[in-house]
């Protein structure tokens, strides 16, 4: 157990500021996350150090197009999720019962790990990484200290105070983006209020200069309207110069054909960087199409970047290969 930093009081309780539910807390409760409880005066996150995956593996894995290319990395996952409605974070939404099956490992051992193992850093995956935010803290800044890249997979539900502890030590974001609708994310995730996703989204990469890249499930009937998808990408055109590279891929048990459809809709509005669910798609300059990325067999090499700019015109690409220069997207 340890106790949850991210803590506002007032005479009515104790409000946990993790995420953006800001659950009010009364002695004994338990937030909509279920891994953080108020006992006394605190609010103690039961899932602290506690791991439901780890593996290493190429970034690619992780939906990243534009982020530390070919890099290995080490990924793990905690317990706990802030949408609770959403079947797809089922399986590391609940910390086990069983012992035996709360396995730990302290931050000292997971950089530890990815330096024997000479990976390029860690990315936090599987479950929403903000559900083990004082774990993701300590972690990322010792990883960063040991020249150890970091990313997350992330819903984007998090607290503006989140953000801004985390952040400056995250070098890259992939924001799983569920729609544009009040009716697509209740549906899909439970949450009526998603706007604070997307305006977290935007704090990161200009206060933070985190990259970011963005993946969207597709789910037959409820986020694949043209309407839907047009307003994405207008959000993309119009914070990121449309720069944001957009991954486009059926949802469990969804229709491929669906998300082909929706993909090919997107890719008709003028973004640059939009893909399927396969990693073998050739990143090529959007301006004069030297090819940036090539991906045989799923293994990319980068081969005409010069600091996030296309070799042949000069353009940017905004691909991330460094942990000291980060790209700089104009409001």
């Amino acid at each position: 157990m340890h106790e949850t930093t991210l803590v506002s009081r007032s005479a009515q309780g104790l409000r946990c500021e993790v995420c953006q539910w800001r659950c009010l807390l009364a002695d004994g409760e338990w937030g909509r996350c279920g891994v953080r409880q108020r006992q006394d005066q605190a609010i103690i996150a039961h899932n602290h150090g506690l791991v439901s995956a780890a593996t290493i593996g190429p970034v690619e894995d992780y939906g990243f197009r534009h982020f530390f290319p070919g890099a290995s990395v080490f990924a793990i996952g905690g317990w706990g999720t802030s949408f609770p409605a959403h079947h797809d974070a089922a399986y590391h939404a609940h910390i086990p019962d069983d012992p035996a099956k709360q396995r730990s490992i302290d931050p000292e051992r997971v950089v530890g790990f990815s330096q024997e193992r000479m990976t390029r850093g860690v990315v936090w995956a599987y479950n929403e990484p903000t559900m083990n935010f004082e774990h993701v803290l300590e972690t990322a800044r010792l990883a960063r200290s040991t020249s150890r890249m970091t990313g997350m997979v992330t819903n984007g539900f998090w607290s503006k105070p989140a953000i801004d502890q985390l952040a400056p030590y995250i070098d890259g974001l992939m924001l799983t983006v569920y729609g544009l609708s009040d009716a697509s994310y209740k549906a899909l995730t439970g949450v009526e209020q998603w706007q604070g996703i997307f305006a977290g989204a935007e704090h990161a990469v200009k206060r933070w200069g985190c990259h970011l890249e963005i993946t969207t499930p597709i789910v037959t009937g409820v986020n694949d309207s043209t309407a839907e998808i047009e307003g994405i990408a207008r959000w993309i055109k119009r914070k990121f110069n449309g720069l944001i590279p957009w991954r486009i891929i059926p949802s469990r048990d969804a229709d491929t054909n669906a998300a082909t459809s929706v993909r090919k809709v997107a890719q008709g509005l003028g973004l640059p960087f939009v893909y399927g669910a396969q990693p073998t798609e050739t990143t090529r300059c959007p301006k004069c199409e030297w090819a940036v990325i090539e991906r045989f067999d799923g293994q990319p090499r980068v081969v005409g970047v010069n600091e996030s700019h296309c070799e042949n015109c000069g353009s940017e690409v905004y691909i991330r290969s460094s942990m000291f220069k980060r790209n700089k997207l104009n409001d």
